[in-house]
C-alpha cells in the first residue's frame, strides 16, 4: 500500500481546474493501458487453450479469469477518470494469437516471457499512477491504482516462475 501523501509546503493546493486537467491526462494514459491489459488477457486466453501441459493450462486459465476482472476493474477506473473505456482490442487479440501460435518457432518460453514483461510494465505503471493521485488529492483512486499494481506484480511473478522452471522442450 502506498503512503499516505504529505503537503509539499513549497506548493499551493491544486485548483479544481488543474485536478481536472491533471485527471485528463491520467485518463488518456490509463486507455494506453487497457490497451496493455487487452493484450495480456488475449496471451493467456490463446495459451489456455493451446499449450499442452495440464499445469500451464490451468495456470493461464487462473491468470485469463484474473485478467478479464483486472480489465473491467481499468474499464470502472476510465469512467471514473472521466473516459470513456474501449471494450476490446481486435489488434491486441489478432497479435496475441500470432504470439502464441508463434512458440512453435519462438519457443513458449520466449513467449511467456513476453507475458511477463507485459506484466511487469503495467505493474509499474498501476504504482505510478497511484503515486501520482496521491499527490493531487485523490486518496480513494489511489488505493485502486494501488491495488492493481500489487495484482499485476503477483501475475508477473507467477509468469517468472514458469518462464524460469519450465523444462526445455514445453510447447
Amino acid at each position: 500500500m502506498i503512503d499516505p501523501p504529505t503537503p509539499d509546503p513549497r506548493r499551493a493546493p491544486l485548483t479544481s481546474e488543474e485536478r481536472e486537467s491533471a485527471r485528463a491526462s491520467l485518463c488518456r494514459d490509463v486507455e494506453i493501458a487497457l490497451l496493455s491489459e487487452f493484450g495480456a488477457r488475449a496471451i493467456t486466453d490463446h495459451l489456455s487453450r493451446k499449450v499442452r501441459d495440464d499445469d500451464l493450462r490451468r495456470m493461464a486459465l487462473h491468470l485469463n479469469d484474473e485478467g478479464i476482472e483486472l480489465v473491467v476493474r481499468v474499464q470502472q477506473l476510465v469512467r471514473e477518470l472521466g473516459g470513456e473505456p474501449r471494450r476490446t482490442s481486435v489488434r491486441r487479440r489478432v497479435l496475441a494469437r500470432a504470439l502464441v501460435a508463434g512458440r512453435r518457432v519462438l519457443g513458449l518460453r520466449v513467449v511467456l516471457r513476453m507475458l511477463q514483461a507485459q506484466e511487469e510494465s503495467l505493474s509499474r505503471w498501476y504504482g505510478d499512477y497511484a503515486q501520482f493521485l496521491a499527490r493531487i488529492g485523490e486518496p480513494a483512486l489511489a488505493v485502486a491504482f494501488d491495488e492493481l499494481r500489487d495484482a499485476k506484480f503477483r501475475r508477473s511473478q507467477t509468469v517468472a516462475t514458469w518462464v524460469e522452471n519450465m523444462p526445455r522442450r514445453m510447447r
